[in-house]
């Protein structure tokens, strides 16, 4: 019981992450789900929730570093890459979990590789100086396209068909959802449409009004942030059930958010900031295990291979160094680092609980995270689909999960090979701590029930062809830009070093994006250089902090 509620009262509560749409979708009693295995993945914050509280022992060993990053989420992977290839030595990287990434990790099922959360990169342009150099280092740069985006591996380019969406039975190709659309839902498209284009020209300052890093951006649209996407929504006039799904379709996905609790200016972000100088989108990199390929090929730079399972539970500043306590996970053992500089690469709500003498703890109590789980499926074969063929990125309207990608699109397979979906589902929540109540609460089996029901419908035997699902639950998956928090002063103060520590995590652009990830971990190892007396050519210099 949690709050006077079971945990399948928790479940099928109506919140908005579940909503009326899955308990609507009640499972068939007629058809057995036994033969189906699988597992909840370990949650190794469970480890961190238990360690709150509690005497952790003294160090009983030390060691030293030049530089100890803490966390090989995507942010700290950057910075100890940045540092190294500025030659700076002794660079030590640590990790909670059993391997580097985060939320952009990526596993195995059915000995199939698969992502445990974000699974592509958009091809960057050449002016994202970070990022090509990154992909650079990784052999995945050819050359740079007439309108100065990368020319990339095409075979590492997502393949067609790329979309596709479900609704009233049948699958159409594409994200907009056609069948039964009327005029006035065409209407209201080409209206977002040409605001879209409106927004698109650059500010009085010369920069572009969306951009990524966020750091880029004019100063012309930021007001914007102050109103909720909902509200904006509403000014303009943007009418109609069906642009509302598109709109909320795109907070979700990016964000975890609803309407409601975004930021207009984040939505805008969302459709504008990857455009390139002709407005056109980028394409995808991508790779059956997700952005779990880039993890693998950043840590493979560094000189020295990211510590696992270590749990950061002390973090103090003595006059010459930081000191860092670390807990192993398997021998419950302490060690105590002492470090010319250290990167926290962590979520904010980690930093406000290890950091002795925080300035800006109460700057990091504003960022808000939205839950999320994550399903892989094994299929023995994959089933039959009414309308468009199966596509890399599947989405069913209606349902308040973002649809599944195909691990295995990128392969060379045919239909009779067996297979593997990973599903997503942010639970949208206003109220966080709901969320992540009824996330902690849910059961494997009834995680199962639920991915099944909200696919079910739209494939015909699919349930006879599942073998196995195994499922992670991400209780602070991504920071949410909520109304006033993209450009109000706690983001920009959590940001600043503290002494000695400085500060690495995709949350600290306010938005849970490779790119920002990225940036923020080449701006913390650049600021460490600085302090060093190291010069050289920045990644990121003609970029406002």
């Amino acid at each position: 019981m949690i709050g006077g509620r079971t945990r399948r009262e928790l479940l099928r509560a109506g919140a908005a992450g579940l909503g009326t749409a899955l308990a609507a979708c009640q499972r068939s009693q007629t058809q057995d789900r036994g033969h189906i295995q699988g597992q909840l993945m370990p949650d190794f914050a469970v480890l961190g929730h238990r360690l709150r509280g509690q005497s952790i022992p003294a160090p009983t060993q030390s060691r030293s570093a030049r530089v100890l990053v803490v966390g090989a989420g995507i942010a700290g992977l950057a910075a100890a890459w940045r540092l190294e290839r500025a030659g700076v030595q002794g660079v030590h990287c640590i990790e909670l979990g059993p391997e580097p990434g985060g939320t952009s990790a990526g596993g195995e099922i059915g000995g199939l590789r698969v992502p445990w959360g974000a699974h592509y990169l958009p091809v960057p342009r050449s002016d994202q100086r970070h990022l090509v150099a990154m992909l650079g280092d990784l052999g995945l740069v050819q050359g740079v396209t007439s309108s100065g985006r990368l020319q990339v591996p095409i075979e590492h380019l997502v393949r067609a068909p790329q979309e596709r969406i479900y609704d009233l039975g049948y699958w159409e190709e594409g994200l907009w959802p056609r069948a039964g659309e009327h005029s006035d839902d065409a209407q209201a498209r080409a209206q977002l449409d040409s605001l879209l284009s409106g927004m698109a020209i650059r500010g009085r300052d010369g920069r572009r009004p969306f951009e990524l890093p966020l750091a880029r951006c004019s100063i012309d649209q930021r007001g914007l942030d102050r109103q909720s996407a909902a509200q904006w929504i509403t000014e303009q006039g943007l009418g109609g059930e069906r642009l509302r799904w598109y709109l909320e379709y795109a907070t979700r996905d990016d964000f975890g958010a609803s309407l409601k609790d975004t930021s207009a200016f984040a939505l805008l972000h969302y459709f504008l900031a990857r455009e390139d100088a002709q407005g056109k989108g980028a394409e995808f990199l991508t790779w059956p295990e997700g952005n779990g390929r880039l993890v693998e090929g950043m840590a493979a730079l560094l000189s020295t291979p990211v510590q696992t399972g270590q749990v950061a539970v002390r973090v103090e500043q003595a006059a010459t160094k930081a000191h860092v306590d670390t807990l192993d996970v398997a021998s419950s053992v302490v060690t105590r680092w002492q470090a010319d500089f250290v990167v926290l690469a962590l979520p904010q709500y980690v930093v406000a609980r290890l950091l002795a003498k925080d300035p800006a703890r109460t700057a990091r109590q504003a960022f808000r995270y939205s839950p999320w789980v994550v399903a892989n499926l094994h299929l023995a074969r994959v089933p039959h689909s009414r309308g468009f063929p199966p596509a890399w990125d599947n989405v069913q309207r209606g349902s308040p999960s973002l649809g599944y990608v195909n691990a295995t699109h990128q392969l060379d397979r045919n239909t009779q090979s067996d297979t593997a979906w990973t599903w997503y589902l942010p639970l949208t929540d206003s109220d966080e701590r709901v969320a992540r109540a009824r996330l902690l609460a849910s059961t494997w089996g009834e995680w199962r029930d639920i991915v099944l029901d909200d696919l079910a419908p739209a494939h015909p035997g699919l349930i006879e062809n599942v073998t196995r699902i195994d499922l992670r639950r991400w209780g602070h998956a991504m920071v949410k830009p909520t109304p006033g928090f993209l450009w109000g002063p706690e983001r920009l103060a959590a940001a600043q070093p503290v002494g000695r520590v400085h500060f690495a995590h995709s949350d600290l652009s306010g938005m849970a994006l490779y790119e920002e990830a990225h940036w923020q971990g080449v701006r913390a190892a650049e600021e460490i250089q600085a302090a060093m007396g190291i010069e050289g050519a920045s990644l990121i210099d003609d970029e406002a902090r």
